[in-house]
């Protein structure tokens, strides 16, 4: 059972180094690895789009607003917007001001994303500051006042660390998925058994 459990540890490895490589050396699509966390970033992962998406949130909807905030070349803007339209993240529709122009408007999946933004934010005041102090606030509209930093929290409203949460396979898992998991849960088995106190008897 070691030795079958060892053999698919190997290729897992295998295919997660593949995947990761080809990624960095040929930008290779992560649309084929069953993992939610791959998929979305095959779809979101691209810091242009992170940024197109800030502006998003925060009213820019023109090709040239996005341009002129962004500073990126054409070609290159582009190419991120239509990936996000193709993936049904923004919209493509005609200015209501100006029936020349289109505008790229946040679908429910795209404002679906507003936590992962907010994160952003949050962790980059905290982990990546500027000396001069906060570059920007998230502010309640309702209140006036700054808004909460994200948690992960229980159903019942107890903010929850990250040991205390554990992934369990879905339905949806294969055998990559379940490798993987069972690595972690047998390197937490032998965390918390290095952590028992040792009986005096």
């Amino acid at each position: 059972m070691q030795a079958v459990y060892e053999i698919e540890m190997v290729r897992s490895i295998a295919l997660c180094q593949r995947y990761c490589y080809s990624a960095a050396m040929k930008k290779t699509s992560f649309a084929g690895m069953n993992c939610p966390v791959a998929q979305a970033l095959d779809q979101i992962g691209e810091w242009w789009s992170l940024l197109i998406l800030r502006n998003a949130f925060n009213g820019v909807r023109t090709f040239d607003q996005f341009q002129k905030t962004l500073g990126i070349a054409s070609n290159i803007l582009a190419g991120r917007l239509q990936v996000l339209v193709n993936a049904g993240i923004l919209e493509r529709a005609r200015d209501p001001h100006d029936g020349r122009r289109f505008e790229y408007r946040l679908t429910d999946k795209g404002r679906a994303l507003h936590p992962v933004l907010v994160g952003l934010y949050q962790w980059g005041e905290e982990w990546v500051p500027n000396e001069k102090g906060r570059r920007v606030e998230l502010i309640d509209d309702n209140t006036g006042e700054p808004i909460a930093p994200l948690q992960v929290t229980s159903k019942d409203g107890r903010k929850l660390r990250p040991q205390e949460v554990r992934v369990e396979p879905g339905p949806g898992a294969d055998q990559h998925i379940l490798v993987t998991l069972a690595a972690g849960r047998q390197r937490r088995s032998e965390t918390d058994s290095a952590n028992q106190p040792v009986s005096d008897s």
